[in-house]
């Protein structure tokens, strides 16, 4: 790879669609952004598989003619896991079906006897609910598969081989009968090639006809090879609208609410907890409560707030894979205002990651390294609550997009000839380290038991909440 020549990093999320080009040495010079489309009725929630396509291909051809003529390769990361239903000759079958989505949730007794890994198996209740109305032989794609058949004409599954990076696999299907409706493309592992790009493609973005369609990976895998997360000990930490707090591991333990799979380093685990809307909830009570923006200034207030709050806003996986549990503020008064409640959220989510991280310790695991990344990690006050609340060093990478990063990654280790993990070594590098403040951590930790015992004081509560009819309809109260 020259040092003129640059890669073409596009991530397919949940909120936000990004774009970045990155040069051989992994320094960001350009990046564009579209806030996603999505729609959220009744638990179902779906997006436009076209839409994601017609963003990417405005902003490409919103690039510097100059640059894009230096693009060389390209990767493609998503969010997930997403059900995209094409046909065999890759036309939709209808919407995408977010990660988010609900439906099917009366199948996961079922589904967990095929497949026991939480995440996957609901995955599969979706696909039984899909399998009730489908009418011709369904194609399994996610979202960055989907992009890298327009841009190559290619059906295939990106990712690597390991199952903990795999969206579904062929024998649970088998297990539940639902291989006579859908089918899963061939694996063509990250960091290796797809195809070039399509001509087609070339004369709609004004990219150049050579450039090569490198297969990338699941976005919280993009993130492990961006923050340089390949040693035993390192644990990153992954906050986006959801949050990944994964670590890898030498030791395989299985530990309660959490997943454990093969990493994609040989002889290694990937230990990982699961919340399901944590950036998602600063951008609710922004958004929905206080419909205003709260400032970092304004975020700098004493601490801890003593306000708890539990992040659960559309139910929460690890650790208790509850679809009734439910968000709470507890310990108002009349002083909480928006600012202690704006931090508050930022504390429930730092309680949650520590609640996973003393699972991880509890087993035994070594956490050596914390590196925090995606759009929370912009926030310096976040990142400090961060620390004061697991009680270790935070450190903060110089490109916080570290999924985009690690698919840049991915496309220089095709061009370069390079193992992905040397690339990582190489291109991966700290801004910054939060350290955590002593006397605000003893506070958090009595603080945190209470948080630990909040959602087992309530699970009864969240599970009638969903069972009291709503007189004025009729209806019951959809499980979210």
């Amino acid at each position: 790879m020259e040092s003129s020549e640059v890669v073409l990093a596009i991530d397919i999320g949940t909120t936000n669609n990004k774009l970045a080009l990155f040069d051989s040495s992994g320094h960001l010079i350009w990046k564009d952004q579209h806030r996603c489309d999505i729609s959220n009725t009744d638990g179902c929630h779906e997006a436009d598989p076209e839409s994601w396509w017609e963003t990417i291909c405005r902003s490409v051809s919103g690039i510097e003619t100059n640059l894009r003529k230096r693009v060389f390769a390209i990767s493609v990361i998503a969010q997930g896991p997403t059900i995209v239903p094409v046909n065999r000759s890759g036309k939709p079958l209808g919407q995408a079906i977010t990660w988010m989505d609900q439906r099917g949730s009366e199948y996961l007794d079922e589904a967990l006897r095929a497949e026991p890994d939480r995440q996957l198996a609901r995955v599969l209740c979706k696909l039984i609910d899909l399998s009730r109305n489908a009418l011709e032989s369904t194609v399994l794609l996610q979202p960055a598969d989907f992009v890298n058949l327009k841009l190559t004409g290619t059906i295939a599954n990106a990712s690597f081989s390991a199952p903990g990076f795999l969206p579904w696999r062929t024998d649970s299907l088998s297990a539940l009968g639902l291989d006579r409706c859908f089918e899963v493309p061939k694996l063509i592992e990250s960091g290796n090639a797809i195809g070039k790009l399509r001509r087609s493609v070339s004369s709609e973005t004004g990219l150049p006809n050579d450039v090569v369609v490198v297969a990338g990976s699941p976005d919280f895998a993009a993130a492990l090879v961006g923050t340089n997360t390949v040693r035993e000990g390192d644990l990153c930490d992954r906050g986006g609208t959801s949050q990944g707090i994964t670590l890898c591991s030498k030791a395989r333990v299985e530990i309660q609410g959490l997943l454990t799979t093969p990493y994609f380093l040989k002889n290694h685990w990937k230990i990982s907890g699961l919340m399901s809307t944590t950036g998602k909830s600063l951008e609710w009570f922004q958004n929905k409560v206080v419909e205003k923006t709260i400032s970092e200034k304004d975020l700098k207030i004493d601490r801890p707030t003593r306000i708890v709050f539990l992040p659960y806003l559309n139910g929460e996986r690890s650790p208790y894979w509850d679809n009734d549990a439910r968000g709470m503020f507890f310990g108002l008064d009349l002083e909480s205002d928006s600012r202690s409640l704006a931090v508050s959220v930022m504390e429930g989510v730092a309680y949650g990651m520590a609640q996973i991280m003393a699972r991880m310790e509890s087993a035994k695991c070594s956490i050596e390294r914390v590196r925090t990344t995606g759009g929370q990690a912009l926030s310096r006050v976040w990142n400090e609550i961060k620390s004061d609340v697991v009680g270790k060093p935070i450190e903060v990478p110089e490109i916080t997009e570290s999924e985009l990063l690690g698919a840049a990654m991915y496309a220089i280790s095709h061009l370069q000839g390079r193992p992905i993990v040397e690339v990582s070594n190489s291109l991966f590098r700290i801004s910054y380290t939060v350290e955590p403040n002593t006397a605000k951590h003893r506070v958090y930790k009595e603080i945190q038991l209470i948080y630990d015992s909040l959602y087992e004081a309530n699970a009864g509560l969240f599970h009638k909440l969903f069972a009291i009819s709503d007189s004025s309809s009729g209806r019951i109260f959809d499980k979210g």
